[in-house]
């Protein structure tokens, strides 16, 4: 979602993780499930700030149909204005049962309080605006999967006990019709924080007091050890 550099655009990201599950000319969204049930694959997908993830567990037996698959609908997704508006509405209703939460709403006050220029602002799911015209915005979605889901912008991660030599020929056999031409988007750097920022907000509902305390850390770097040690401490935390 940081990638979300249009004004009114953002939750875009999230909202196409759930358009990608709508099918294609070859393999309709019933077909498509219909397969993956058949071959006792478990499969879903999550968003967050900086990727969307599409995962599949299934036996090595099917590495040529899963990869049929999944190849297909990056390549040749398609919807009906329908079938958008349908999932925008079901978006906006995630989003209402999300923020039902206080800690929901919490993160999503100290996100925005915390980045002034950064695509970061919003959370993934967006702002409240943005996911309420989602259902106008049919022609963007279109302009949406063509700008960002070009090769350059995929990496594919295929473990287990595969000949890779195979897996290699399967992946150019069935993703050679991918198109590169992705231009990355021109993401405002945020400022440097000079002072602390504090906020209140209300819920409206039944919650004992709640404090949220925040820092920003390292951007990602494979070579910073300091960023590297700040993943392993939040995890021991």
């Amino acid at each position: 979602s940081r990638d979300e550099v249009e004004e009114g655009k953002s939750g875009f990201a999230h909202f196409f993780e759930h358009m990608m599950f709508r099918g294609t000319k070859k393999y309709p969204a019933d077909v498509y499930e219909a397969i993956l049930t058949k071959l006792g694959s478990s499969h879903n997908a999550y968003t967050t700030d900086d990727l969307t993830a599409y995962h599949l567990k299934f036996a090595k037996e099917d590495l040529e149909q899963v990869i049929d698959l999944e190849s297909d609908r990056f390549q040749n997704l398609l919807y009906s204005e329908q079938v958008f508006q349908t999932e925008a509405g079901a978006v906006y209703g995630e989003y209402r049962k999300n923020i039902t939460s206080p800690f929901s709403l919490l993160n999503e006050k100290i996100q925005d309080l915390a980045y002034d220029a950064h695509t970061y602002k919003p959370t993934t799911m967006g702002f409240e605006r943005d996911i309420r015209a989602m259902p106008r915005q049919f022609e963007y979605s279109r302009s949406f999967f063509h700008r960002f889901y070009r090769p350059e912008n995929v990496v594919l991660v295929i473990a287990g006990d595969i000949d890779a030599k195979r897996t290699f020929a399967l992946i150019q056999k069935y993703y050679a019709g991918c198109v590169k031409g992705y231009t990355p988007p021109a993401i405002a750097p945020e400022p440097p924080q000079k002072a602390e920022r504090t906020a209140e907000i209300s819920y409206p509902g039944k919650t004992l007091p709640i404090l949220d305390i925040g820092y920003k850390g390292d951007a990602f770097d494979a070579a910073n050890k300091d960023y590297v040690a700040a993943l392993l401490l939040q995890d021991l935390a």
